[in-house]
């Protein structure tokens, strides 16, 4: 007797093909839905980069990043559908950490770490929504985000002083004789200065940018990528010393004539890319074939099956980080400024400092943006003249913060004054920054820093810790500025004493001064 054969019901594809469609459709759409939610909460700090982007030159690259992030995920469609999506808590331990670091920052008022934090969010998002394997498949693409955040601007000084020092020393090599202050340099032809625009960060970070994406594309060995991004670093800097150099002797040669104006910049950006070609061409000699995408091994991911209940505690969870920093930081926006210092400096100081009751030494003034207070005051002894200036700032907040990018002695290419140097001076109670200015009249020797508590210091980072601590623990985060400033002859060490004795006489008077 036969036994009857049974029968099922199959379809055109195999179930396990079937579960990623069914997975991503739901899982897909929840992480979309998580990330506007996300850009729509936090559309302040995105617009923020997107503004820079728009305006910087130096940061224009970052209009590009969001394009060629979506067209690498993309490239990625076939190994992405193969997996299915699972919520992973990982990613949740990764937003907390993500918006703590936002939190932290939005109190310190540091823009580029609430920045950072922001983009960090987004490959928190995908472990926390799709899970890490799928967020290893486009980690690179991921990595790519963080050069969207517009940062690197600590760079310019030491970049200017290399260049500086590149020029010059290879002038001197090939004979020619140079006077050099600070990054500024002469000879017999004319003169020169380093300014921001020649100090080579557009040509590192377009460098930088554009060499991660040749990397990626290019080759499948983690080490090969990472040698040529490091080379994509390197070459650009050493490749501006002689971008420099070339400018400098097209200029002596042509009596003037040439590379002084609009070419300029145009023979810098010509010989950018003729070194970023040789780049390319050196780096293909080690290209390697894009390897298909292997599908998971069975058991891997792509036959387990989307926990809905899962994901939805997961979206709650995210939907709750979220929030919780904002309506943190709104609380903190609502607190009253603290009452001001009165900010009264006695009519004599020790060592024989009687205040001027009027600032006559010059008309220049450091920048800062929206103190809630600041006083200038200018005091005599014999001969001798000191200008101090204070700004004090009650709560750090948007476009009103000690620490600031636009708080600055003078900016770049004025029209009276050329800064010709800048270091940090270790003085007898606790170092400043000291800053060295010239006019076709004048030269100011002048000496900052902050102080934040009863903290002083002139390190912007420590600063923003301080400010973060503060508020942390005290509930507020008020600070200010201490500029002096004596006119100097020359390299005349007579200036940095004549500022030291002044400070050890105002330090007792300024503590007792910015009380409230």
């Amino acid at each position: 007797m036969e036994r009857p054969t049974m029968y099922t019901p199959t379809s055109s594809m195999p179930v396990a093909e079937q579960r990623p469609d069914a997975a991503w459709r739901v899982a897909g759409a929840t992480f979309l839905l998580l990330f506007a939610l996300l850009l729509c909460l936090y559309l302040d700090t995105a617009a923020s980069m997107a503004q820079i982007w728009w305006r910087s030159e130096t940061f224009a690259h970052g209009l590009i990043v969001p394009p060629i992030f979506l067209w690498l995920v993309w490239r990625k469609r076939g190994a992405l559908a193969a997996h299915v999506p699972r919520p992973s808590a990982l990613g949740l331990v990764g937003l907390t950490l993500s918006f703590a670091a936002w939190t932290v920052a939005d109190m310190a008022g540091v823009q580029v770490v609430r920045q950072l934090a922001f983009v960090a969010a987004i490959p928190s998002l995908v472990v926390a929504v799709l899970g890490w394997r799928i967020a290893w498949v486009i980690a690179y693409p991921l990595a790519f985000l963080f050069l969207g955040v517009p940062m690197g601007e600590n760079l310019m000084l030491p970049l200017m002083n290399y260049t500086a020092d590149f020029t010059v020393a290879s002038l001197q090599l090939l004979g020619f004789p140079v006077y050099r202050e600070g990054t500024f340099f002469e000879l017999p032809s004319g003169s020169w200065s380093v300014i921001e625009a020649c100090s080579g960060l557009r040509y590192l970070i377009a460098s930088l940018t554009v060499g991660a994406l040749y990397a990626y594309l290019s080759y499948r060995s983690i080490w090969r990528r990472a040698a040529f991004i490091v080379a994509s670093v390197a070459v650009p800097v050493v490749a501006n010393g002689f971008r420099a150099l070339m400018i400098v002797l097209l200029a002596h040669y042509s009596d003037m004539k040439l590379a002084t104006g609009v070419d300029h910049i145009i023979y810098g950006w010509v010989f950018f890319g003729i070194i970023m070609l040789l780049l390319f061409w050196v780096g293909s000699f080690w290209q390697e074939s894009e390897a298909p995408d292997a599908p998971p091994a069975a058991g891997a991911g792509s036959l387990r099956t989307l926990s809905l209940p899962r994901l939805l505690v997961t979206a709650l969870l995210a939907s709750g980080l979220f929030g919780l920093p904002l309506m943190y930081a709104r609380h903190l926006a609502q607190q009253p400024l603290p009452e001001p210092p009165a900010m009264a400096l006695p009519a004599t100081l020790e060592g024989g400092w009687q205040r001027d009751g009027r600032v006559t030494l010059t008309d220049w003034r450091p920048t800062f943006q929206n103190p809630d207070r600041q006083s200038t005051l200018q005091y005599r002894r014999g001969d001798e003249v000191v200008v101090v200036h204070l700004a004090w700032y009650g709560r750090q907040r948007q476009d009103a913060e000690l620490i600031n990018s636009r708080n600055f002695m003078i900016e770049q290419e004025h029209e009276v004054w050329s800064n010709v140097g800048e270091q940090v001076v270790d003085m007898a109670q606790h170092p400043v920054r000291e800053t060295r200015l010239r006019s076709s009249a004048l030269r100011l020797l002048i000496h900052d820093w902050f102080v934040v508590g009863r903290v002083p210091t002139v390190s912007t980072v420590r600063a923003k810790l301080l400010f973060a601590r503060s508020q942390l623990l005290e509930g507020e985060d008020s600070g200010y500025a201490v500029v002096l400033w004596t006119p100097q002859q020359g390299e005349d060490p007579a200036a940095r004493a004549r500022l030291q004795a002044f400070a050890n006489g105002l330090d007792a008077p300024l503590r007792q001064a910015m009380q409230p």
